[in-house]
């Protein structure tokens, strides 16, 4: 029995999925799956805005059916002569001793999603600067897989930073927001590294508050990367305990004197 639906997602995942869920259908190995997209998703002001759903028909059949077709296309399957398979022997062959090339193709198919993936960070970074109206250049790098580094430099640094670092952290937490399958880090010349020497003296003085006083400390919302740097520091004293609370980009840390 053969079960086809129209379905609007902004994937081929997620199209199958609401279709088993409208279906009512849970897929085994006697199951096979056909998704067809007949409009392709499409991106909403640059992306800013989310994507909007395309359109994908879903087909699910068992596996008796396909059997049954292709029994009927063997029957109907015409004579092979020997000259026919000889070429066919020859083309398998041949298949084999091209086998080698297919990790140089993966090697460049890489490197073309790495260049795809850093021009789409860098349209949005150029789209807030512009929009921003700063005087600022930048540059991008990759550190590892999936992981990209964008470094600002130029007068209107301490815009971007803001007080505390707060407008770098949102602004970092608003790029990780739009590309979701990859991790990007702002960094404004070494604002980072200086920033983090800043979070170990603050964590070192709350810690020795609390020690003294047994009064449980809230510390400001932090981005996770600077709630590290407290978690560590904090947790050399063996009398105190340190968690976070709430949701980013609003979670903090709480440090506190265990019992």
């Amino acid at each position: 029995m053969e079960k086809t639906i129209e379905i609007k997602a902004i994937d081929k995942e997620k199209a199958l999925k609401r279709a088993l869920n409208i279906l009512g259908v849970e897929l085994t190995d006697n199951e096979t799956v056909d998704i067809v997209e007949k409009v392709a998703p499409h991106k909403k002001f640059f992306g800013l805005l989310g994507t909007e759903p395309g359109i994908y028909e879903v087909s699910i059949k068992t596996k008796q059916e396909e059997k049954k077709e292709v029994k009927e296309h063997k029957e109907h399957k015409p004579h092979v002569h020997k000259f026919e398979k000889e070429k066919t022997e020859k083309h398998v062959k041949t298949e084999k001793f091209e086998k080698p090339e297919k990790a140089e193709k993966v090697e460049k198919t890489e490197k073309i999603n790495h260049s795809e993936q850093e021009k789409e960070i860098l349209e949005k970074v150029a789209f807030f600067v512009e929009k921003m109206k700063l005087d600022i250049k930048y540059k991008i790098k990759r550190v590892k897989e999936r992981v990209y580094v964008v470094e600002f430099f130029g007068k209107d640094n301490a815009l971007i930073i803001g007080q505390k670092g707060k407008t770098l952290n949102s602004f970092e937490y608003l790029l990780n927001s739009m590309i979701k399958n990859c991790k990007i880090e702002i960094d404004v010349e070494k604002f980072k590294e200086k920033r983090n020497d800043t979070l170990r003296v603050l964590a070192k003085r709350m810690a020795e508050k609390v020690s003294k006083t047994g009064k449980t400390v809230r510390l400001n919302a932090m981005p996770p990367r600077e709630r590290k740097v407290i978690h560590e520091v904090v947790n050399k004293y063996p009398d105190l305990d340190t968690f976070s609370e709430g949701r980013d980009p609003k979670r903090y840390i709480v440090i506190k004197k265990k019992r």
